[in-house]
């Protein structure tokens, strides 16, 4: 049984300019009781040419008013321009999500809150359904989306048909779970255009000045063509090559970008912070110069503004991955101040291509990973197990940063909390660990499997609170079962530091492995030489 209870829709109604040039967006919000199955709703632009829509809709389970819901998603449906195909089935797959919550979130009649959200911004438009029943097995619902089988005929049959895009589970502890449900509205990307792979015998540009600044919306197009004529179809991140998707991820916030312009006020450059991790850093990543324009140092010009763009939002520091097929970056990096801490083994696939530079690849790319500070880092209290207290005493004097080593203990917290991420084009994954417990390396066993066998993850990734006590058991058990030890991530978590791991599914040969500085080497050969041995003790 549903009712509806609350109809909450915010709607951008104005925009104002800060004294900064940024837009701020004022909401109104609107709460009121329905049962007439007809909603209006008003679009207004969050920036020039940009709009957005957030609209909440909070049912209770007692009362059958699918009628009223069905209306609310429809209405949605058609505001946002989608096929009629889409529509219905999406309106058929809420429906059906929604009587399948109140079965089985909620048995013996309990009471409880159904809420569907609905947002869209910059061409993704997503679909919330939220329920704060019966606990369940997300890890287990996640796998029956790859594998089977679903109890929803519906969202296989979306899956199946295209009518999503992208389905996926979350966990919110004491308040349920939630389904998200995603559909790109634009999916034309760049392979489909005028986009050609860079030459390596294009003539070099005229020598010339540059404009090196914050990309502008409209730059979008420019940024999916650069990555396209640099890397061909092989860059593992699949949404730079759709303009809508970067500009979304821009206007959201997760990414900022900078480019270099020519005279003619073209793209020679692009190099973005991308905001993935929990703690007070970000990746710099996406980099690209076109060949036309390279030996002009324009990356450690894009770099140096990126620096004062971390500086303003108060981060401690960037990190970058450094490919080992060539040692441009590496010495890029360096050059810039950046500080050896880790190695990513693998990390994106050998079918990665980079123009100008190597074409065909004898195994997965391998990274250096530099971490720039921006505030000045304080001592801390770390937890290693004894076997790699020497090495990570090396990368934290690498990296300026006092440290002592704490006493390890048993964790006395019997469940932990992890979250993973999958990145299917590249066959990675990394698995962060967000509170250590008793149950953990279980935990992470059981997710390695599923990733290796069910999703085809070659390279995996743990990452390992280095402020807790418990890291160094949970390390070495880990260690017994094939994770090898890479490297640290200074504040990749709110409370500190984390200790890398790494599972391979094929080893790795030192000799293609290119590398600029001796600690690289240093620390290449010891993570190797890890790989070796937690290999043999299996």
């Amino acid at each position: 049984m549903i009712s509806m209870e609350i109809l909450r829709i915010h709607f951008p109604v104005f925009q104002l300019n800060s004294h900064r040039g940024r837009s701020r967006v004022i909401y109104c919000e609107r709460k009121f009781q329905s049962t007439i199955p007809q909603f209006t709703f008003l679009l207004l632009p969050l920036l020039d040419g940009i709009f957005a829509m957030e609209m909440e809709l909070r049912l209770s389970n007692d009362s059958p008013l699918l009628s009223s819901v069905q209306a609310f998603i429809r209405s949605t449906l058609n505001e946002v321009g989608l096929p009629e195909p889409t529509v219905t089935g999406l309106e058929q797959l809420v429906s059906e999500v929604i009587i399948h919550t109140v079965d089985h979130a909620y048995p013996h009649g309990e009471q409880g809150a159904i809420i569907v959200k609905v947002t869209e911004s910059m061409g993704k438009f997503e679909l919330t359904i939220c329920d704060d029943g019966v606990p369940q097995d997300i890890q287990r619902l996640e796998t029956e989306l790859i594998q089977g089988p679903i109890n929803l005929p519906g969202l296989r049959n979306a899956l199946d048909t295209g009518i999503l895009d992208e389905v996926h589970w979350t966990a919110l502890g004491p308040n349920g779970k939630a389904l998200h449900l995603i559909k790109w509205l634009h999916d034309k990307s760049v392979h489909e255009g005028d986009s050609k792979p860079a030459s390596q015998d294009e003539p070099l540009a005229p020598t010339q000045e540059y404009d090196v600044r914050r990309s502008r919306p409209e730059e979008a197009l420019q940024i999916s063509q650069l990555i396209y004529r640099i890397y061909g179809n092989t860059y593992f991140n699949e949404d730079l090559y759709y303009p809508e998707r970067v500009a979304a991820q821009h206007a959201n916030g997760k990414v900022l970008s900078i480019v270099a312009t020519d005279r003619d006020g073209y793209l020679a450059g692009h190099c973005a912070l991308e905001f993935n991790d929990a703690g007070p850093v970000a990746e710099v990543g996406q980099a690209a110069v076109d060949p036309r324009h390279r030996g002009r140092g324009l990356l450690n010009q894009m770099k140096g503004a990126l620096d004062k763009e971390a500086q303003d939002i108060g981060l401690a520091g960037w990190y970058a991955d450094s490919v080992t097929v060539h040692i441009y970056t590496q010495k890029s990096n360096a050059h810039h101040g950046g500080h050896i801490c880790g190695v990513g083994l693998g990390v994106s696939p050998k079918n990665e291509s980079f123009a100008g530079i190597a074409e065909e690849l004898s195994q997965r790319v391998s990274c250096v990973i530099y971490f720039h500070w921006v505030t000045e880092p304080a001592e801390r209290e770390v937890f290693i197990p004894e076997r790699h207290q020497q090495i990570v005493s090396e990368i934290y004097e690498n990296l300026g940063c006092p440290i002592r080593f704490g006493t390890a203990s048993p964790s006395h917290q019997a469940h932990g909390t992890l979250s993973i991420k999958v990145n299917p084009r590249a066959h990675f994954a990394a698995i962060h660990i967000t509170t250590l417990g008793q149950d953990t390396v279980q935990s992470i066993r059981r997710a390695a499997r599923e990733l290796v066998e069910l999703s085809h993850v070659e390279a995996l990734v743990v990452e390992l609170p280095l402020e807790n006590p418990g890291t160094p058991d949970a390390c070495e058990a880990l260690e017994q079962h094939g994770f090898g030890f890479t490297g640290i991530g200074p504040h990749f978590t709110t409370n500190g530091d984390v200790i890398k791991l790494e599972y391979l599914i094929e080893p790795l040969e030192k000799q293609p492995i290119k590398l600029f500085e001796p600690f690289a080497e240093r620390l290449v050969d010891y993570a190797l030489d890890e790989q070796k041995r937690v290999r043999e003790s299996m």
